[in-house]
């Protein structure tokens, strides 16, 4: 099992000292999340030069556009294209979405058979990542019903990235939900954050919300799931300051490490 640091988390900040910061806390690599980064020149070079601090575990597909990049397509085939460079396990991407007025991509995605084919997926796959409940009068995203998303992605030959706040916004048992990816034999990442149900808040940092994180931790680890598991949390969950903020990861990677049986224990927060 790896314990990985989403570099989404902490997009505003220079890549390199995202990597060091990850390395320092305690994780075992990154998930890296394509942005917009990748419109200045050279930036792919300084992302692979991080490789030297913490392997990238996993490619997360630009979920905004990046003009550099073409439309979602285009940037899921060069997300694919990182990951063989990079040596990367798994590249996540999103479904459709209607709110986005994502047509050509929906036509696309309904089109392809086999994903895993489609892309020549070898040393890697590629895993469909389930999305939040928007109320609005209709579902903002394909998909937008887990349940509907597992029976699609083991139809269509995708994988899985459980993204559990994405799920505590329905108001699901996210540990029932767990078992049902679980059971697939798909499951690839499972995405942490807590999620508030009356404050309607998602990706908080772990405690600051109602979701069951540490049931779920102790489940995954007595039925021996052996993938990823990935902290994403809102760039607003964490500190400013270089010392709190490694204070904060370091504590983040210790609480799941432990609970997955994969640490020894959680040090003091405090100075």
């Amino acid at each position: 099992m790896k314990v990985l640091f989403s570099t989404g988390s902490l997009g505003r900040r220079p890549i390199r000292e995202v990597f060091l910061l990850a390395r320092e806390a305690g994780f075992d690599g990154c998930e890296f999340v394509v942005g917009k980064d990748f419109n200045r020149a050279g930036y792919k070079d300084e992302v692979a030069e991080c490789l030297n601090i913490l392997p990238i575990y996993t490619i997360h597909a630009p979920y905004v556009h990046i003009a550099s990049w073409g439309d979602e397509m285009q940037a899921l085939s060069r997300s694919v294209e990182l990951a063989r460079e990079f040596g990367a396990k798994v590249v996540t991407f999103h479904p459709p979405s209607w709110l986005a007025r994502e047509f050509k991509y929906y036509k696309w995605f309904k089109r392809i058979q086999d994903f895993q084919k489609e892309f020549g997926c070898e040393g890697f796959v590629l895993s469909i990542e389930n999305m939040p409940l928007i109320k609005l009068l209709i579902p903002p995203y394909v998909l937008n019903n887990f349940k509907k998303l597992i029976r699609y992605g083991i139809k269509r030959n995708i994988y899985f990235t459980y993204d559990i706040t994405h799920i505590g916004t329905y108001g699901y048992d996210i540990v029932n939900a767990f078992l049902m990816y679980f059971e697939t034999g798909r499951l690839r990442n499972v995405h942490v954050s807590d999620y508030s149900l009356w404050r309607e808040k998602s990706h908080l940092g772990i405690g600051r919300g109602e979701l069951p994180i540490v049931r779920l931790l102790n489940t995954m680890r007595r039925l021996g799931y052996e993938e990823m598991v990935t902290l994403e949390i809102a760039p607003q969950e964490l500190p400013r300051t270089k010392e709190w903020l490694l204070k904060v990861m370091s504590y983040s990677s210790a609480y799941l490490k432990l609970h997955l049986g994969e640490g020894e224990g959680l040090g003091p927060i405090s100075p």
